[in-house]
This record gives structure tokens, C-alpha cells and sequence, in this order.
């Protein structure tokens, strides 16, 4: 979720009744915006650069696109990308604490992927550039979405008339549908689930026992590596701890710190009856069972994804990690061993694709006021507004990655068989790779052909890419592949649908001057940080409970109950605005 892959991670979702609420999206469902605004003349091109000056543009991330190395791109999207536009991608792959730094020194790239909070920091501090008339110049496919960028400075409170962000996975034609496989779940061995004898589990918790029995009997990797049970990271801040457990039992993500209980109340992600205390206790059992791999508390998600692709761990996070994760028993020709969606009880799932007409939570773009070339940089960006240029991010190039297949957009099959085979496969090619640039999601219309802007979505890729391994656990529950299993069970009461319950029109944590709350925030996110391994790693319940009492008395004196507060006060503004712009679109 991203979070942010986080938060996210992922999909943002809304409910689908938001795609009726305002009215001026420029004919976003009209027109087929392949023929960009982007074809403007330039002197200085050449074929490759697409009749366009070349330039090159830095753009940083609070998180690595997927798992590509930072640095100029060099793979067949990136030269595709510069074939269209004229731009080099300079990727500037940052954490969060970097991201703070250079938002303080100013000394920024070209364009900037923040989440809320540091886009808000860009525009007090007049670092973001106003972008409404290089909207009006060269962004005319991104007004069709104007009702996106609205909500955006509503959250903000913004008045001063002009637009400073863009959203990502914008989709005009909103509509829920069943993905390949469940994105946000636990994922543990089929394999050796299979072994344990499909054991029935009521909880999350009835993992740990199973995973421990399982690391019993497999210790090491066929090539005498340690395997761990459970793992995580920490270049992600607090995700590892809460965001799994937000979504997989059934708790809603409004906003960073805004979360709705299973019975629809508010709660804070931090508070002692949170998500992340949830996750905490967790991971505590984990490591009474000698299941947990310690070094999560030091490592980062490059490591991480490391012992994931060597076959060093018996379970998984999110859906994202699977193909890379499985990639390493298909190239050992093991296709009946590997990872799938673990059905819980009443488990929570996303099978359920939904994205909005108003884009993601988080995370957004600015152009900043340190770009060399403006007006390229919105260029740039509004390609990736126009179905062609959402189509190339994650797709790929047409004729390499994807053609037309019998009238239809279809992935290549040998692509499609890379996809799920090769481990690097986004890094070495692109495809994926740059979707935090991607204007249009992948789950909208594309009016030209009638097909899906992303083509993993079509039958034809379900179908070619359905593995042994898949093909075995879908009929184990009933289903054709993975996502229709979840479906069956969702509809036979066994498992529930991923809550759509949203709120857009949230404001972000404003700073109030030298002691204002994203201070205090900031502060007490260190705090649980650096304190929280030392709860995990105690031997009883006693002790568990004394560190969790003693943590929470720490951030309560940093001012949490403060913050708390305030994100109290702006869930109830919010849904009270979400409220009123959805009045009236349900029928």
C-alpha cells in the first residue's frame, strides 16, 4: 500500500459513486488522448528524441521505482520514453529523511514524487511551482482531470487559486473488477502449506505455529542458505509493523495516520488500539517462535528482497513480491513450489481491483521551482496523462513487450513468461518499473481500442500466465486463478472484499510554526523507531506489555495525544466533505 507502497502500496481506493461527483472533468471518458499535447516542435532533435531537444530531467522518488537502480535509465521503456518526449530519466532514488534535507536546502531536482506531507512542506516553503499555466500551455490532457487536482487542494486547504500537484492513477471510467491475484494479503508457501496438510487457520496469528513447523523440516535453501520465517525492513519507516495487518484484517487506510477500524470507528495508526501495535504483537510472537528474521530492524527493503529472491523466506508481504519470489523455484524447474495469497478465516483481501477518478492517496508529483526547463517537465509529465504514455509505463514498448493481437492489445506470451520467471525482469526492461509516473491507472478504458490501459488485466494474460503453481491452488478453492478463488470465497463468506471505504478530501499534517505537530509527529515516529525492536524481542506477555506501556508513555510526552487530536478533527472534517460531494451521486 505505498506505500506508501505505502500507503501504499498501493491501490487507493474510492468508493465508485466519486466518479459521478464532478461534473468538469473535461471529457476525460471522450476522447482518446493518444495524439498528446506533448508534439511540440523543438529545434535540435533528432529520430531518436522524437524531433524533440534532448534533455535530461532529475526526478526523485521517496522510494526506489520498484526495484531499478537509480541513476540515467537505460532499458527499452526509458529509450522509448526519450524517443517520445526528448528526455533522459535521471532517477534520484531517495528516503524520506533525504527527501526532508533536500526539502530544506532547496537544492532541488527537476520533479519531485512526495507524499502529502512533503508535498505540502514544497509549497509552504515555495518550492513547488505553480503549474496553472504550464497546465494551460502543455498539460491539456491533465485538465481532463481536473476534478483530481480539486480534490487535492481541498485536502490542502489551498485557496490561492493555483494547482502545485498532480495525481497518479487517475481513472475516469471507475469500476471494480477481479485482478490476476489478491495484491494485499499474506503470503506463505503452497508448497509447504500443502505439506502441513492445508491446515485450517482462524487468525493471522495460527501463521506463526504452521511457519514454524515449516521451518523445522526446512532450515536452508538447496543451497545451504538460512531461511527465515518472517522478515521485513526499515527503509519504509513504520510499514513493516502496520500496514500489513491494515489491510489484511480488515481495518481501512484514509490517509498517513488516519486509519477506520473493522467497525468503522477512527483510530490513530499509532494509538495502543492501532494497527501498528497489532503488527507489533505480532511480530513478538513471531520471535517467542524463532520464526522472526531479527535483522528487520536493520535491514533494508534491497536486502530484504535479496533473501526474497534467493528463497530465504517462508512468507511475504504483498502481492508485488510474488512473481520475483517464485522466479527463484521456476528457475530451478521446481514449478510446484512457491508462494500464494494464505486464506485465512475471514481475512480480508484485494482481489478486487478499484481505482478512482480522483487518483491515488499518495503519492503525488511536483515540478519544483529549482527545474531548469518547466515547461518540458509538464511535457513530460502530461504524456504520461494520455493513454499512449500510460500504456508505455506499464506495458512496455508496442511490437517488443506488447502488440495487437486478432484486434486486441495483448503482452507478448514470451513476455508474459519472463514476467513471471525472471526475478529482474522490471529492472532490465522497464516494464512497470516507472509506475509512480503513470497519470492514467491501469484499470481505466483505453476509448481507442476498448481495452485495458494495463494489459495484465486481460483474459489472455490471466490465462498465459496461470503457472502450475497457480493453477493448483485456484482449483483447490474453486476458482480459475487466483483472484477468482478469492472472489469464490468472498461470495461463500470465507474471506471479505478489501474495504472501498475512502476519504479524498483530507487535509495533510499542516506545520503551525517552531513547535508545530509534523514536528511532533516526525519526532515521535523516531521514537517508535528506535524503541519498538525492544518491545518485539521480550520473552512473555508481562514483558511485552511493560515495553508497550512504556513506549506509548514516550510518544504521549512527545505530544502524540496532540496529534492524535488533530487527525481526529480532520477524519471528521473530511468525511464530513466527502459527504457532501457525494451527495445525491448514488442513483
Amino acid at each position: 500500500m505505498k506505500k506508501r507502497k505505502y500507503s501504499i502500496f498501493s491501490l487507493a481506493v474510492v468508493l465508485t459513486s466519486l466518479s459521478l461527483v464532478i461534473a468538469g472533468c473535461g471529457g476525460g471518458n471522450n476522447a482518446a488522448s493518444n495524439n498528446s499535447s506533448t508534439n511540440v516542435s523543438a529545434s535540435g532533435g533528432d529520430d531518436s528524441t522524437g524531433g524533440k531537444e534532448p534533455i535530461t530531467l532529475t526526478i526523485s522518488t521517496d522510494q526506489m521505482f520498484s526495484s531499478g537502480a537509480p541513476g540515467i535509465q537505460k532499458n527499452p521503456v526509458a529509450d522509448e520514453i526519450k524517443k517520445k518526449t526528448g528526455v533522459t530519466m535521471d532517477i534520484i532514488s531517495s528516503d524520506p529523511e533525504k527527501i526532508k534535507v533536500m526539502l530544506a536546502g532547496g537544492d532541488l531536482p527537476d520533479i519531485m514524487i512526495v507524499p502529502p506531507e512533503q508535498g505540502r512542506a514544497a509549497m509552504d516553503g515555495n518550492l513547488a511551482m505553480p503549474l496553472n499555466d504550464l497546465l494551460e500551455k502543455d498539460g491539456q490532457d491533465i485538465l481532463k482531470y481536473k476534478s483530481a487536482l480539486d480534490v487535492i487542494n481541498k485536502r490542502l486547504d489551498n485557496t490561492d487559486g493555483n494547482y502545485y500537484f498532480l495525481p497518479i492513477n487517475v481513472v475516469p471510467d471507475a469500476k471494480q473488477y477481479v485482478t490476476y491475484s489478491p495484491n494485499v494479503a499474506w503470503y506463505t508457501r503452497w508448497d509447504l502449506y500443502k505439506e502441513e496438510g492445508y491446515p485450517e487457520l482462524k487468525s493471522f496469528d495460527d501463521m506463526i505455529p504452521m511457519i514454524a513447523d515449516e521451518l523445522k523440516k526446512h532450515p536452508k535453501t538447496d543451497e545451504g542458505k538460512k531461511v527465515y520465517g518472517i522478515s521485513g525492513w526499515t527503509d519504509w519507516g513504520l510499514w513493516s509493523y502496520h500496514v500489513p495487518f491494515i489491510y489484511e484484517e480488515g481495518w481501512t487506510e484514509n490517509t498517513k495516520n488516519t486509519v477506520t477500524k473493522p467497525d468503522g470507528s477512527y483510530v490513530h495508526r499509532f494509538a495502543a488500539d492501532g494497527p501498528l501495535w497489532r503488527g507489533v504483537e505480532f511480530y513478538n510472537k513471531a520471535y517467542r517462535a524463532g520464526i522472526l528474521d531479527t535483522d528487520m530492524f536493520t535491514q533494508k527493503m534491497s536486502d530484504y528482497e535479496a533473501k526474497l529472491k534467493a528463497g530465504q523466506l517462508l512468507s511475504i508481504h504483498m502481492g508485488w513480491e510474488i512473481d520475483a519470489a517464485n522466479a527463484y523455484f521456476r528457475a530451478k524447474g521446481q514449478d510446484d513450489k512457491g508462494f500464494e495469497a494464505q486464506v485465512v478465516d475471514g481475512a480480508t483481501n484485494q482481489a478486487y481491483g478499484l481505482q478512482s477518478i480522483v487518483g491515488d492517496n499518495d503519492p503525488w508529483i511536483i515540478i519544483t521551482k529549482s527545474s531548469k526547463n518547466p515547461e518540458r517537465a509538464m511535457e513530460f509529465l502530461n504524456y504520461f496523462r494520455t493513454y499512449e504514455g500510460a500504456r508505455l509505463l506499464l506495458n512496455g514498448v508496442q511490437g517488443v513487450h506488447w502488440d495487437v493481437e486478432n484486434g486486441k492489445p495483448e503482452i507478448k506470451d514470451d513476455i508474459i513468461q519472463q514476467m513471471t520467471t525472471d526475478a529482474n525482469f522490471a529492472a532490465k526492461t522497464g516494464v512497470g518499473l516507472y509506475g509512480k509516473l503513470t497519470g492514467i491507472g491501469g484499470s481505466a478504458i483505453d476509448p481507442s481500442d476498448g481495452a485495458y490501459v494495463d494489459l495484465r488485466n486481460s483474459d489472455k494474460f490471466i490465462q498465459t500466465k496461470l503457472t502450475p503453481l497457480d493453477k493448483e491452488y485456484s482449483e483447490h478453492y474453486g476458482g480459475k486463478f487466483p483472484g477468482d478463488a478469492w472472489d469464490n470465497l468472498v461470495k461463500e463468506g470465507k474471506a471479505k472484499p478489501l474495504s472501498s471505504s475512502f476519504i479524498p478530501a483530507m487535509p495533510a499534517l499542516q506545520p503551525q510554526g517552531s513547535d508545530d505537530l509534523a514536528k511532533k509527529e516526525s519526532n515521535i515516529e523516531q521514537i517508535l523507531i528506535r524503541e519498538i525492536p525492544k518491545a518485539i524481542m521480550t520473552d512473555s506477555d508481562e514483558e511485552f506489555q511493560k515495553q508497550k506501556d512504556r513506549i506509548m508513555g514516550l510518544i504521549n510526552k512527545a505530544g502524540f495525544e496532540e496529534v492524535d487530536a488533530f487527525w481526529k478533527s480532520s477524519y471528521e472534517q473530511g468525511l464530513q466533505t466527502y459527504n457532501e460531494l457525494t451527495a445525491g451521486t448514488n442513483g
